[in-house]
């Protein structure tokens, strides 16, 4: 039994139904503006920037708790990013934190 697990914080963003539907979100926004001035895309890109970087926190704060419930049901004594781990047997949370991440809906962008 594992007592270390692992979370990919980058495919929970990337691949995460929350994450993908806010991006496109964020993406239809950009699409639209495009005919704009360029000054105005500017201050439009930069806007995107900011709630990009606010729904990507909203992702990884309603992963924290879930992580940590499943650690704790796992008796897991850690939890580490992927990035981090060159090697391991430990377990890949990653896929259960996506799917109670995605049922708790959409995020607000």
């Amino acid at each position: 039994m594992a007592i270390i697990g692992i979370l990919d914080t980058t495919l929970l963003l990337d691949s995460s139904k929350v994450g993908a539907d806010a991006a496109k979100a964020l993406e239809k926004t950009w699409n639209e503006a495009k005919s704009q001035p360029e000054d105005k895309k500017r201050e439009l890109l930069a806007q995107l920037e900011q709630k990009r970087s606010n729904l990507r926190q909203q992702v990884i704060d309603r992963a924290r708790p879930v992580v940590i419930e499943l650690a704790r049901q796992k008796k897991l004594e850690a939890v580490l990013e992927k990035g981090a781990v060159v090697w391991s047997t430990a377990e890949d949370l990653t896929k259960d934190v996506i799917a109670k991440v995605d049922a708790q809906g959409p995020l607000k962008v």
